[in-house]
């Protein structure tokens, strides 16, 4: 008796627990027990056909496969699933506009639902209402488009509308018009330049340089985005801001230029170390130092001075084409290159100095040209006052090595 209880039991715990695993061999129970074993496998059939009808229900699978009529523990999940597909329809229906929905089933559920729809059929209405006045809008809004396009004639910036994906024009005024028939590449280009700007965004400014042989012209540009007489289109706003931008270079050059030598000047030398530090450039800075400027100075003159300055700073223009060159005192210098190990730019420096000291205007003079400096190579990230420390200290110790050779 004992084994046939415990198949029994194992069997109905595995239909609740790991129905996967249940299986009963009828035949092979004792035969007071076979009739006993086909109903019970017929009610677990029962208990695992709702209990995968509830499942399905919980996660709102509609389509499941409903249990056999026999089975009358699925009976209420039955009906269950039948009120959900109703319930699914009328969904459905309200989504398509119809409002008069309404369900009386499912208690508190049904009062909030019938509410909402009731809210819908409201929201509808006054939507209906404010479609209304808008149409009656519509009639002054187009006076005052007119109203708009005769004004923007008469505004300093150029207005283009075009369409987005063809570009047709679909507007200008009379200032674009003048510019576009005194350049027939004119529009076409601006386009792709502004197109060419990944940070464009609706009403954001961007800045173009627009060139024609040896012209060059400077534009302020904004685009808005909106519908246009049922197109997608673009305004562009261009103000021609090239007198500005001349005046801006030319103050540039007063502030971030050396007087005497036309090399940049400390205040630019120093922006851009910090802005390639910033970014994690690999980069070099050269301190360079004028060896006895004091002296030809003092024994030759000012004017004499100016020049060694001058010749120098010819010289250290030739490191290469895209170095920032700086003069950063009366007789220093910085060098910023990027992308040269320390080793290039000592050899290029080492050429400098050579070029420098049997510089043409050396000739016949009572005293020589030389230049002391130091190489700091950047590949990690370093304070700009660390790194300009050090080039310093290498700097000073090549002067002093200069003096030593010259002692020997």
């Amino acid at each position: 008796m004992e084994p046939t209880v415990e198949i029994l039991f194992n069997y109905l715990r595995n239909v609740v627990y790991n129905p996967s695993d249940a299986v009963l061999e009828v035949d092979k129970l004792p035969k007071d027990f076979q009739e006993f074993g086909t109903g019970l496998k017929y009610f677990a059939e029962c208990v695992m056909e709702t209990k995968g009808l509830a499942q399905a229900l919980s996660i709102g699978d509609l389509s499941v496969l409903l249990p056999a009529r026999g089975n009358e523990l699925a009976a209420p999940l039955k009906s269950l699933h039948a009120s959900l597909r109703h319930l699914t329809w009328q969904a459905q229906q309200i989504a398509q506009g119809d409002y008069n929905q309404r369900i009386d089933f499912m208690g508190e559920f049904s009062y909030s639902f019938n509410k909402m729809v009731q809210q819908l059929a409201e929201r509808r209405q006054k939507l209906e209402d404010k479609i209304e006045q808008i149409q009656k809008k519509k009639e002054s809004l187009e006076q005052s488009n007119h109203l708009l396009t005769t004004l923007m004639h008469h505004v300093p910036q150029q207005i283009i509308v075009i369409e987005r994906d063809t570009h047709e024009i679909l507007l200008m005024n009379n200032i674009a018009v003048n510019e576009v028939n005194s350049d027939v590449n004119y529009l076409e280009n601006m386009i792709k330049m502004i197109s060419s700007h990944k940070d464009l965004d609706n009403g954001r400014e961007v800045d173009i340089t627009y060139v024609v042989g040896e012209t060059e012209r400077y534009f302020m540009v904004k685009t808005y985005f909106l519908e246009w007489n049922n197109s997608n289109a673009e305004i562009l706003v261009i103000s021609d801001v090239s007198a500005t931008k001349c005046q801006i270079k030319t103050l540039e050059v007063h502030a971030y230029r050396d007087s005497l030598t036309q090399l940049y000047n400390r205040t630019f030398g120093m922006l851009t170390l910090d802005s390639w530090l910033f970014d994690e450039k690999k980069f070099v800075l050269i301190f360079a130092d004028l060896d006895k400027l004091k002296f030809v100075n003092d024994e030759f003159g000012h004017n004499e001075g100016d020049e060694y300055i001058k010749n120098a700073a010819r010289h250290l223009k030739t490191f290469s084409s895209d170095a920032v060159v700086c003069r950063i005192g009366g007789d220093e210098y910085m060098l910023l290159a990027s992308d040269i190990s320390y080793h290039d730019a000592n050899e290029r420096m080492k050429k400098i100095s050579y070029n420098l000291q049997n510089d043409e205007y050396q000739k016949n003079k009572e005293y020589s040209y030389s230049i002391s400096y130091g190489i700091v190579e950047v590949k990690e990230t370093l304070l700009a006052s660390d790194i300009l420390s050090i080039a310093d200290e290498r700097m000073y110790e090549c002067k002093k090595m200069r003096r030593k050779n010259r002692q020997d």
